[in-house]
C-alpha cells in the first residue's frame, strides 16, 4: 500500500509540473485579393481548423486545415468563375501574454478549383496575427501569398500568383 501511495505521489507531482494542450480551432473568414497571371481578384468564404501541439513556453506547432466553401474568381478579362480553395499547412505560432497571437504557415497542399478552368496546384505561405482579448473568440487577420505552378497536373508556362487576406472569427479549445 506505501508503494502505490509514493507511486501515486510521485504521477501526480510530475502531472503537475509537466503542462502539455492540444488546440482545437476551428475558424470561419471572409478572404479577398488580387490574382496575376491572369490579372484579376478572387474573393469568398473560409471554413478550416487549426488543430497543434503547445508547449509550456506559449510556441505551437501544427497543421491547419482551409477549404473554400465559396469563392468566386474574377479575372479582368473573361467571366467570373465559382473557386474552391482546399489547402492545408504546417504551421508554428506563438501566444503572447498581451492578448496577441501569431503564426506563419507553410503549404503542404494548396489547390483552388475553378468551375471552368480547371485545378490550380501550387505553394503557399501564410502569415497570421489573432486578437484574443473576447471570450471564448480569436479575432485573425492573415496575409496568403499562393504561386500556382500546375493546372490539372499540367505546367504552367507562368506561374499564377495571388495576394489575399483573410478575416476570420476562431473559437481556440485546448484540452
Amino acid at each position: 500500500m506505501k508503494k502505490l501511495l509514493v507511486m501515486l505521489a510521485v504521477v501526480m507531482g510530475f502531472g503537475s509540473v509537466s503542462h502539455a494542450d492540444i488546440l482545437l480551432e476551428p475558424y470561419l473568414g471572409y478572404e479577398t485579393g488580387k490574382t496575376t497571371d491572369p490579372d484579376g481578384k478572387i474573393d469568398g468564404t473560409v471554413f478550416g481548423a487549426r488543430v497543434a501541439y503547445k508547449t509550456p513556453i506559449m510556441l505551437w506547432v501544427g497543421v491547419d486545415g482551409a477549404f473554400g466553401l465559396s469563392g468566386t474568381s474574377k479575372p479582368d478579362a473573361g467571366g467570373d468563375e465559382t473557386s474552391k480553395r482546399s489547402s492545408v499547412y504546417g504551421v508554428v505560432g506563438i501566444d503572447l501574454p498581451i492578448l496577441l497571437r501569431g503564426w506563419l504557415g507553410v503549404s503542404l497542399k494548396n489547390e483552388v478549383d475553378l468551375e471552368d478552368s480547371g485545378k490550380l496546384s501550387g505553394k503557399s505561405t501564410k502569415l497570421g496575427v489573432g486578437f484574443t482579448g473576447l471570450p471564448f473568440l480569436s479575432l485573425n487577420l492573415e496575409y496568403l501569398k499562393d504561386t500556382f505552378d500546375e493546372l490539372d497536373g499540367n505546367s504552367l508556362a507562368t506561374d499564377a500568383q495571388s495576394e489575399t487576406v483573410m478575416f476570420s472569427v476562431s473559437l481556440p479549445l485546448e484540452f
